[in-house]
């Protein structure tokens, strides 16, 4: 559910960006302040729907856990992350397709669960000092995130998609995007279920 919502929402930007004429180096000040605001906006959106999703499921196994401080958690690291987005956006513009050669996808793949890992730990590492408060043994929720964090390496399947801001290659980003998430999410299930309550 909140993969999907993901999507939608990832699709909204894209229309943000073809409305603004992004991605562009060159675009003037108005372009860049509303593209920020939109990549903001929504990815904390995402990231609160994910939170929202998560929260019920953890609230059913731990009577003490802090929603609020859950929801919060994750609406700070969407906008980090959004602001990320809009900056990358800013300084970037299309260049023409080339196919890549295999050795480069294995790479990055290879690159991404690595940085997928590092960002996957993290990340566990800040959800753990919320669940602190209500669960026991919290260590184990950010190995499983270290480890769900490594199917960041199937973004590598972006490097088949044409570069041009066309709909299709955007419809097909996010389509490998609500992978990388399931499989992330289904990756996770094992540290729920070892969760114990204080």
């Amino acid at each position: 559910m909140a993969a999907a919502i993901a999507v939608v929402l990832g699709l909204v930007a894209f229309g943000v960006r073809q409305l603004l004429g992004m991605p562009d180096p060159d675009a003037g000040f108005v372009a860049k302040a509303i593209l920020l605001a939109a990549e903001v906006v929504l990815a904390a959106i995402a990231l609160a729907v994910y939170a929202n999703r998560t929260g019920a499921v953890l609230e059913r196994k731990l009577p003490d856990f802090p929603t609020l401080t859950w929801v919060a958690l994750h609406i700070l690291v969407g906008i980090a992350l959004g602001i990320f987005v809009a900056l990358s956006e800013m300084s970037s513009a299309p260049t023409p397709y080339k196919a890549p050669e295999g050795s480069l996808v294995v790479s990055m793949a290879i690159g991404g669960m690595l940085a997928g890992a590092f960002i996957g730990a993290a990340l566990g590492g800040l959800q753990a000092l919320v669940l602190r408060k209500a669960a026991r043994e919290i260590v184990v929720w950010i190995r499983w995130s270290a480890l769900a964090g490594t199917s960041f390496g199937g973004y590598a399947l972006v490097l088949y998609i044409g570069s041009e801001p066309a709909l299709s290659n955007e419809i097909l980003t996010q389509l490998v995007s609500f992978a990388v998430s399931v499989v992330g999410g289904i990756v996770m299930l094992p540290a729920v279920h070892q969760l114990q309550p204080r």
